[in-house]
Parts: C-alpha cells; structure tokens; sequence
C-alpha cells in the first residue's frame, strides 16, 4: 500500500473536539498539507470518539463546520457523571485476572452488559444527532469495536452489512458508561477496549498520522503501547500526543458536553503550532 492512514483514537467529547480543532489547526496553518492528510485517498481508522470525527472527514465535512459545532453550548449531547479511577480501576482488575486478551476483553464486556445504563433509543439519539444522517462514503473508512460476549475485536467498514451510525455507536460504546450496541445477533462494545487507538490497523499505509487525546505517559502506561507502534515498521509514523494545555482543558470528565469548546479551542493552538512540522512529515 502507498497511500496514508490518519488514526483518529478514543477520548470522549474532549477527544472529538479536540481532534477537530487540532486538523483545523493545522489547516489553517497548511492548508495543503491538511487536504492530502483527510482528503483521498488517505485511509481513515476511528476509534470511539475518533469514529465519530473520521466518520465526517470519510463524508467530507468542512472542519470549520465540525468545529463550530463544538464551540456551540446547544447541543444533544448526554452529561454523565463518571468517576474515572474507579473506573480505570475495573478495567485493570479485569485485565489482571484474565487468560489471555481476547478474555480481558470479554470480562469487561460483561461488566458493560451488567451495568445499567441510560436507554439506548436515548444514546441512539445522540450518535445520530452527531452524524446528522451520514451513511457509508466512497472512502477507505474503518471503525473499530470489539464483541463484548467473545471479546473478539471486529472492523466495520461500508462493507461489514451495517449502518455508519451502528458503527460509530458501537465503537463508542464505553463500558458501563453507556449500552452495548446489538448488531446482527452480537452485542458490541467500545473500540477503545482493545486499544485507545488501534494504530496498528494501520500497518502497511505509508505515511501514518496518530492523533491520540492524552499525554503520552498516563497511569496506566503508554497510551499507546510500544508494540502497537513497532506494527507500523517500516512506514513512516508520527504521533500527536495532548499537549498541557489541552490535558488542562479536558478536565477531570472527558464525557462533560462543557469540555467541547475549551478542548476544540485548545487542539486548534496546538494544530497551529505544529502544522509546519506535520506538513514536512506527511508531504516528505
């Protein structure tokens, strides 16, 4: 393959906004550079809130508009109150006591499918009202997720037989935050479960853009794992890590709809600010 792949990880509402501001970011500053990376043929691989955004890049959305819309104080967005350590804590605990990954995954899809939730109709609305009726492009457009009774991670695509939006709801589909998504007999979880940003999909597109909504190091570890990264030799890769300011502007809840404008504002510093050194990455 020759053609690049721009990975578009998970982060919540703040990963959404953010990632939309820092593209725009680095439209603005290299306009150029900025079509070739989301324009065609460039492969788009979402991940949770990455989904979303790639989901409207795939359609051809200005990114002017998909910013605008974060900086908007109306919107469908759901507030959900979640605490995070514990959260992270139950993910690890899951982890810790499995066989192998494919059971880490399955332990924390069973935790999604025991947990009670908002309805679906009302989460359903949400995903749509962020697509605003988008279906399949003519785009090499894939979204993760992963079954959460298997543990098995699956790839949609405009060939995998279901709507964008049932995509992107399921690859959004934080475990015990909102409802598993039920496709075609299986039930299906957060991409993000198997990796914030599955950058390793991306194996074989030469170049390969990351755009992850964390800082490179967290508690847990690397945000993204060294051997996910390894997968992408011999392409050239280049990873876009959450600067401090944008950390500052996510707040202690990335799912708060009030992170959107302070985390869109803060990518599109941060997009300006290296746009030159992306540029010279991606047009060689």
């Amino acid at each position: 393959m020759t053609n690049g792949a721009l990975v578009l990880a998970g982060g919540g509402l703040s990963g959404i906004a953010w990632e939309t501001g820092l593209l725009l970011g680095i439209q603005d500053v290299e306009p150029e550079a900025a079509a070739r990376i989301i324009g065609a043929p460039t492969t788009l691989i979402g991940t949770s809130a990455g989904s979303n955004v790639a989901a409207h890049l795939a359609a051809g959305t200005s990114l002017q508009y998909l910013f605008d819309r974060q900086l908007e104080e109306k919107n469908a967005e759901v507030f959900v109150e979640v605490d995070f350590v514990s959260f992270m804590a139950s993910m690890a605990d899951a982890r810790s006591e499995a066989s192998s990954a494919d059971d880490a995954r399955r332990r924390i899809g069973a935790i999604a499918v025991n947990t009670e939730t908002i309805d679906r109709d009302i989460r359903r609305d949400v995903i749509e009202a962020r697509l605003s009726g988008l279906a399949w492009a003519d785009r090499d457009l894939r979204i993760t997720a992963v079954d959460a009774d298997t543990g098995v991670p699956v790839v949609f695509d405009r060939t995998s037989g279901v709507s964008l939006i049932d995509a992107v709801e399921a690859s959004s589909a934080v475990p015990g935050v909102w409802p598993v998504v039920p496709l075609a007999g299986h039930r299906y979880i957060d991409g993000g479960v198997r990796a914030m940003a599955n950058a390793d999909l991306a194996a074989g597109f030469d170049p390969v853009l990351v755009l992850i909504p964390q800082a490179e190091r967290t508690p847990a570890g690397f945000s993204i794992s060294p051997a996910e990264l390894d997968a992408l030799t011999p392409s050239r890769a280049h990873v876009v890590y959450a600067d401090v300011a944008s950390l500052a502007a996510f707040g202690a809840n990335p799912l708060d709809p009030g992170v959107r404008r302070p985390s869109a504002l803060a990518g599109r510093d941060l997009g300006q600010s290296i746009a030159a050194e992306i540029a010279s990455f991606w047009l060689g």
